[in-house]
């Protein structure tokens, strides 16, 4: 059995210096949640994209429960990229592409109404490969996840401010949140920079002279 919870508990009880008598884990686990809805909510960067396959059944599916924001959507029989639609456009046959039959499987359209996502496409088991940013995966003992192992910082940070909210009195909260804040939007930025441009590792160009 692991310990990845049980660590982030005691570490969490270090920074507050305070006992396990007195916040014990399934109240330090309670803040670790919050902070991981909070982080699924605002965190858009590479370790959250996730992969899933699932066939096109009644000109639907059904979205995986972690999603936050989809990516990219594509049919894996053409390979072509499905574009989105607000609803009111995808169902109106007054607004240009209409869904409605012939359908173009090259440019299939897809909108999204609560947990479905609904294709322009008649044919049953068609699959359809969806790129999604997920929620953080709840820590636990036996499961790390990708927050706690690839943004530990603010991670932690916003446990710690989580926990300032528990009527935890410190003078760091205010530094927490705004810490928080400066980290979560200066890593959505670098994320936008990588999607354009590919990668990070950008050749730098040498200056010459005539």
């Amino acid at each position: 059995m692991g310990t990845f919870l049980t660590d982030k508990c005691v570490e969490i009880r270090n920074w507050l210096a305070i006992g396990e008598d007195v916040y014990p884990d399934p109240v330090v686990t309670g803040w670790i949640r919050m902070a991981e809805e909070y982080l699924s909510t605002a965190l858009r960067v590479k370790h959250m994209v996730q992969i899933d396959t699932a066939p096109v059944i009644t000109e639907r599916m059904a979205l995986p429960l972690d999603w936050q924001e989809i990516r990219l959507v594509r049919r894996l029989d053409t390979g072509g990229v499905c574009r989105y639609q607000t609803p009111d456009t995808f169902y109106n046959p007054e607004f240009p592409d209409d869904p409605a039959p012939p359908f173009d499987t090259r440019t299939s359209r897809y909108t999204i109404l609560g947990n479905y996502l609904i294709i322009n496409e008649p044919n049953d088991n068609v699959d359809v490969e969806l790129a999604y940013y997920q929620s953080i995966p709840p820590l636990t003992n036996d499961v790390n996840n990708w927050a706690n192992c690839y943004h530990q910082t603010v991670y932690t940070l916003k446990i710690l401010h989580t926990a300032a909210l528990y009527a935890i009195e410190d003078q760091r909260v205010e530094i927490w949140d705004k810490e928080v804040v400066r980290m979560v939007n200066g890593m959505n930025a670098q994320h936008k920079i990588d999607m354009a441009s590919g990668s990070v590792l950008m050749p730098t160009r040498k200056k010459s002279f005539g």
